[in-house]
């Protein structure tokens, strides 16, 4: 495979060529300062009509603006193991930076600095966070999805001696990792691309998970 095909295979607007999509400027404001990549996908998304689509659009593209400090979070760590989880995030976030929602970076940081860490953490629990957790479940579905993206998060926590467990009813938590430290890194040519699926599945996930949920999760 050519590094052309390979590209072309990755990249959402490529995949979906001639799929209808509503204009830009039908967007939250927001879409319109994010990477035209990301745009483009939120507009195929948009078209859709899913469930909460006004919502998903508004909650990820805001959620480009504020992001954890986690030099504080590093020097307020009480464990060992949280220490060593959010030395695994600051690594993720200079490969990433901010060209992924904070969100992604703020349910791992969430479920390391727990008082018990290796419990699962339960989203969607507290009635006054289902908004939050709605946004951490998306983003964090959506870049382990991802999979080269998800690789290279675990491969992260491996050089920490820890893994990052995310399961299907929406726990998360890190654990202690047995196997060797391994370390996948991201293609950069490829990586926007990925950025781009990512931002797709976010939006997905964030409108079929909060559709499908039902009444015992509070929607």
């Amino acid at each position: 495979m050519t590094h052309a095909t390979a590209l072309k295979i990755a990249d959402v607007t490529r995949i979906i060529q001639g799929r209808p999509a509503v204009a830009l400027s039908t967007l939250p404001a927001v879409w319109q300062t994010l990477p035209e990549a990301y745009a483009e996908a939120a507009c195929l998304f948009a078209w859709h009509g899913t469930p909460l689509a006004n919502e998903a659009l508004s909650a990820i593209g805001n959620d480009f603006a504020t992001y954890p400090d986690l030099d504080a979070a590093l020097a307020a760590a009480k464990s060992n193991m949280t220490c060593r989880a959010i030395m695994a995030i600051m690594d993720i976030e200079a490969e990433l930076g901010r060209d992924v929602p904070a969100a992604l970076y703020n349910v791992m940081l969430a479920a390391c600095q727990r008082d018990n860490p290796t419990q699962l953490m339960d989203m969607f629990k507290d009635d006054k966070a289902l908004m939050q957790d709605r946004l951490w479940d998306a983003v964090l579905h959506a870049a382990l999805l991802v999979t080269p993206i998800g690789m290279f998060i675990q491969s992260v926590f491996s050089r920490y001696g820890l893994q990052f467990t995310h399961v299907m009813n929406c726990g998360c938590a890190p654990a202690e990792y047995p196997g060797a430290a391994f370390f996948i890194p991201l293609d950069e040519d490829l990586k926007p691309a990925y950025l781009q699926n990512m931002i797709a599945a976010a939006l997905e996930q964030y409108g079929v998970n909060a559709a499908t949920a039902g009444k015992a999760r509070g929607f």
